[in-house]
């Protein structure tokens, strides 16, 4: 029995190498409000951007390294990230880069992967000679030493460049300068050729418009780029459930929340090229628990934003009302959920009590360029058929819609067991483990494998399929003798009926009993056997799993007679 144990255990890592893997995710988050050329203007939020960056990788379960210069206000805001954060200095960031490396070389020869996500926020442009860099406290970061001093020492097995800079600001104000094709055009390479050329692990993600700028917000105090891709991270962009957002996600997810914005100078743009080596590397996994909040099917508002007491802009989503959404929330005692002319206080606790109920608020309006991007920013919903176009489009691979999920408990924490979305299950192969009474009765137990193939008929609730088992005893009973049974049924089964998590089914096979013992061999080929299940679906710990009851009955002809053999154990199977 240990041996047919180690061979599932086996079986069972083949089957799902991904959800399996374990990926270590760090990242370094370098943000500046200030610009070495007199003729540039300091930001006035890139230093509010990197705070809100760092709360929200950790939130995800990044590590993350913070290094930022605040001003007065940032200050004031006493966010906890900023005790242990440094001014974005050249020396910070050798330092930051060496201590990546060293913990990527534990995680390797521990048998993790890595991955680093860097995030600049902040000045970009151009020197004399025309190279693209971006601006430290004390120095420049240009194209060669991004790469050579940064990305490449690393070590990493995958590292994602987030980049949210131009060359200027303002109330609604742009993180840009004059106009200049060419220094857009170097800023892009800085991001573009270079890693797709010679960087198969490295992937980018970062902003543009006709004219180069990107935007900042007062109303939102941080550049619209960063809090659209926060929110989209958060969970805006996870548009197949299934707890991680990849770069199609991603970029789809801030086409869309940009895609309605007018009466702007310039409009913005998203640039994503996901890793050659990977297209579909998730930029962050399953998240850990925290506070959430989950709007369901149906509910009442489609434009939602989240703030905290302070009145900062944490997360803004334009959901579908026929999607649900779940959106992770960096930790705050306080939160304002928000709709255009609704609003709620909720606090941390009340989260878990379900989506909260806006009432009315009164409207402001700012002026034009505000009211452009009030009206206009989110105005686009991430549902399937925008994100099958955009992702057609500009060629990026989908995700996948197989196993999509969502969860079981509207607010709060996330169940361990969440619901699985029936409208887009496909076919699917599930190899199980399960447990039950011995055939005949002569042992105290029998257990063993088995593979299932499971697919939806075209009446939705209805799935069929075949399963075949295995079951032996795993202690020899009553002189030796141990008991193997094989079956091969058909299925016929009900999925997630009144949308729940539940199934039903039965099944009707053939299958063959037979007894071994020293010198000893008997077999009933002929064995007609059936069962009714039921049981539940889900995913635990990020794995899509299946934990049924069954029932049954084999008809068996042993010592010269023909009886029924009643059959009952519980099966748990892990479905790809």
């Amino acid at each position: 029995m240990k041996k047919l144990e180690v061979l599932l255990g086996a079986a069972l890592l083949m089957a799902a190498p991904e959800a399996f893997a374990d990926t270590v995710r760090r990242a370094l988050v370098i943000a500046h409000n200030g610009s070495d050329d007199p003729a540039l203007a300091p930001l006035r939020y890139a230093d509010d951007d990197g705070v809100l960056w760092a709360e929200t990788l950790k939130r995800l379960g990044v590590e993350t390294t913070l290094l930022v210069d605040p001003d007065e206000p940032t200050r004031k805001g006493g966010s906890l990230v900023l005790k242990s954060a440094q001014a974005p200095t050249r020396a910070a960031v050798e330092q930051a880069v060496k201590r990546l490396q060293a913990a990527a070389l534990v995680d390797r020869a521990a048998g993790h992967q890595t991955d680093v996500i860097i995030v600049y926020v902040g000045h970009g442009n151009t020197d004399d000679a025309g190279r693209a860099y971006f601006t430290l406290a004390d120095a420049r970061l240009d194209r060669t030493s991004l790469y050579t001093e940064v990305v490449d020492p690393l070590g990493a097995d995958y590292v994602h460049v987030i980049a949210d800079a131009c060359r200027a600001s303002g109330v609604v104000g742009s993180r840009g300068g004059t106009p200049d094709a060419a220094v857009l055009a170097e800023l892009r390479g800085v991001l573009a050729r270079e890693q797709l050329a010679s960087r198969p692990h490295v992937g980018a993600l970062f902003a543009e418009s006709e004219d180069g700028e990107t935007h900042e917000w007062s109303r939102i105090r941080a550049g619209v780029f960063s809090h659209v891709a926060r929110s989209g991270l958060l969970g805006g962009a996870d548009i197949n459930g299934d707890g991680q957002v990849e770069y199609s996600e991603l970029a789809a997810f801030v086409a869309a929340s940009l895609h309605g914005v007018k009466g702007m100078p310039a409009r913005l743009s998203v640039n994503a090229f996901a890793p050659t080596a990977e297209p579909r590397r998730p930029l962050v996994g399953p998240a850990p628990e925290g506070p959430r909040v989950t709007f369901p099917a149906g509910f009442e508002y489609a434009r939602l934003s989240v703030e905290d007491a302070d009145g900062q802009r944490l997360v803004d989503v334009r959901r579908s009302l026929q999607q649900w959404t779940q959106i992770l929330l960096p930790p705050r005692d306080v939160y304002w959920v928000r709709a255009p002319d609704a609003e709620a206080r909720v606090t941390l606790a009340q989260l878990s009590s379900g989506p909260p109920e806006l009432r009315p608020r009164e409207l402001q309006e700012r002026g034009p360029a505000e009211e452009a991007l009030r009206r206009g920013l989110f105005a686009v919903p991430l549902d399937r058929s925008f994100y099958d176009e955009y992702v057609a489009a500009v060629g990026l691979v989908p995700v996948d819609f197989s196993n999509p999920f969502q969860p079981s408990v509207i607010g709060g924490a996330r169940s361990p067991l969440a619901v699985a979305a029936p409208s887009d299950w496909t076919s699917k192969l599930e190899l199980g483990l399960g447990a039950g009474r011995s055939p005949l009765g002569l042992a105290k137990f029998a257990t063993g494998p088995s593979l299932s193939w499971r697919t939806p008929s075209s009446l939705h609730l209805l799935y069929y399929g075949v399963r075949g088992a295995y079951g032996v005893t795993p202690l020899a009973a009553r002189d030796g003798i141990r008991l193997h049974r094989f079956t091969v049924e058909g299925l016929l089964g009900l999925q997630a009926p009144a949308s729940t998590p539940l199934f039903a089914e039965v099944g009707l096979g053939w299958g063959l009993l037979g007894l071994t013992a020293p010198g000893f061999r008997q077999a009933d080929p002929a064995l007609l056997t059936g069962h009714v299940a039921a049981g539940v679906m889900g995913r635990v710990a990020g794995l899509p799993l299946r934990l049924s009851a069954r029932v049954g009955l084999d008809r068996v002809t042993a010592n010269g007679q023909t009886g029924m053999d009643p059959q009952y154990g519980l099966e748990i199977s892990l479905r790809r």
